[in-house]
């Protein structure tokens, strides 16, 4: 068992997660673990797979059963799932028990401290703060530690979007990773690049394996995408779809965004413990202003589908887009100003589908033909800004489309396979591929859309 308990250490450091937990479950499972390689690579595990909570106690029971460095490390390891989640005193007190190690720490522990110390600052709002420090370790002469909840390339993105410097979140790194990839995504989703955002998710597919972690973030921006395209019944089809992954992970306090996303697209019962959920994470955190603006923002959103009156406009912030916030709620409640609504939308002009949807509304609920035609027109206008999502040609390769075009003339997999001079496998692994980036979830859906993708 020490042997598998090894190989268990070294496939996680290598990258390769099914073998790593595969063989770190056999080895707790015979209770033989005396090195905590295992439970290590369960913690680390447990991260990827969205259960933060778990993977902090998990480092916890590490750090109380080992010495020394490896004791501190586990702690800090710890203080950082703890801090994802906005348990900051839990991420305090695991710091402060990492830092007694006595003597000189080793490089890799001070940097992870200090990515610590960064995100507990970001958390409670000092963004460019913590994005700066976060991208000097980035670029520490320090091997990334492989068991840390987060990269701090990826995390440096992360806090500078949950502080709405969108800019220069997508120019910091340009190394791609299945997570920068879908951080990108998720920019590009809020600056209106629907066909970028979902190129971006589709990429991020075909470098598996996906955990947990990672697939909250695409399913936040797969919903977004089937909100914007306005369908009420795909947006449903994609709520289900990806609501098994959703519900299954822990809120993290700096993608607030992402599950106020989520939220918007959830079924009555799911989006009400997702609210539930997010609310919890801001009040764990203290309640630092940003992340109460940002659960205020989502409640207009929701507000807005449901058709209701907004009560909380007091909690939005006195930001641009907090002013534009506020002029949504009076637009809700029936006071059209044409001029405010004119300057809110400028004011969302990095968000031009939202700059849309709220002209879209004032004009419904506005009285006088000529503000009623002007609202209509910057709508227009706001809405040509948007990338087209249904640009889904250009998203196929050369050989999908070969695949695709056989599908459409009633060939098999085998058959499609002996024509193309490739095994079956590869033609599922092709059609699986092509169901991903239409999207389609059945064969008559996925017809239909070739036919769509391939006109």
């Amino acid at each position: 068992m020490l042997a598998l308990a090894d190989h268990a250490d070294q496939a996680w450091r290598a990258g390769d997660t099914t073998a790593a937990i595969e063989a770190a479950d056999q080895v707790l499972a015979a209770g033989t673990d005396p090195h905590f390689r295992a439970a290590g690579v369960a913690a680390a595990a447990s991260a990827a797979d969205g259960a933060l909570f778990d993977a902090a106690a998990r480092w916890r029971d590490i750090a109380a059963s080992t010495e020394g460095a490896a004791s501190a490390f586990a702690s800090g390891r710890a203080a950082l799932a703890a801090a994802l989640v906005g348990d900051l005193d839990a991420a305090e007190q695991d710091l402060l028990t990492a830092r007694q190690l006595s003597g000189h720490p080793p490089r890799g522990l001070t940097v992870l401290l200090d990515g610590v110390t960064a995100t507990l600052g970001a958390v409670r709002g000092d963004f460019p703060a913590g994005a700066r420090k976060l991208a000097g370790l980035a670029v520490a002469t320090v091997p990334a530690d492989p068991f840390s909840a987060e990269r701090w390339d990826n995390h440096a993105m992360v806090v500078l979007a949950a502080g709405e410097d969108d800019d220069t979140a997508r120019a910091m790194f340009t190394a791609p990773s299945p997570r920068r990839l879908l951080i990108t995504a998720w920019l590009d989703l809020r600056a209106g690049r629907l066909a970028d955002a979902r190129a971006g998710v589709v990429a991020a597919s075909e470098a598996p394996p996906v955990m947990r972690r990672d697939a909250v973030l695409a399913a936040a921006v797969s919903v977004g995408l089937a909100r914007r395209a306005g369908d009420r019944q795909a947006l449903r089809t994609t709520w289900h779809r990806v609501a098994p992954v959703v519900m299954g992970a822990d809120v993290e306090i700096l993608l607030l965004d992402a599950w106020g996303e989520l939220a918007a697209a959830a079924e009555p019962v799911d989006r009400e413990m997702i609210v539930a959920a997010m609310t919890a994470a801001v009040a764990r955190a203290g309640n630092p202003a940003w992340a109460v603006a940002t659960l205020a923002w989502w409640a207009l959103q929701r507000a807005t589908t449901a058709d209701e009156a907004y009560a909380a406009a007091a909690h939005l912030p006195d930001t641009p887009r907090g002013r534009a916030g506020r002029v949504w709620a009076a637009v809700l409640a029936g006071d059209v100003n044409p001029a405010a609504v004119r300057e809110a939308a400028a004011a969302l002009a990095d968000r031009p589908w939202e700059a849309a949807a709220l002209c879209g509304l004032a004009a419904a609920r506005a009285t006088d033909p000529a503000s009623v035609k002007h609202l209509l027109g910057k709508g227009r206008a706001l809405r040509a800004t948007v990338t087209n999502e249904d640009s889904t040609a250009g998203l196929l390769s050369k050989r999908e489309r070969a695949v695709g075009e056989l599908l459409l003339d009633g060939l098999t997999q085998k058959e499609i396979g002996a024509k193309l001079y490739i095994s079956p496998k590869t033609v599922e692994q092709h059609v699986a591929r092509i169901r991903q980036k239409l999207p389609a979830t059945n064969r008559a859906e996925l017809i239909a859309a070739l036919r769509k993708a391939l006109a």
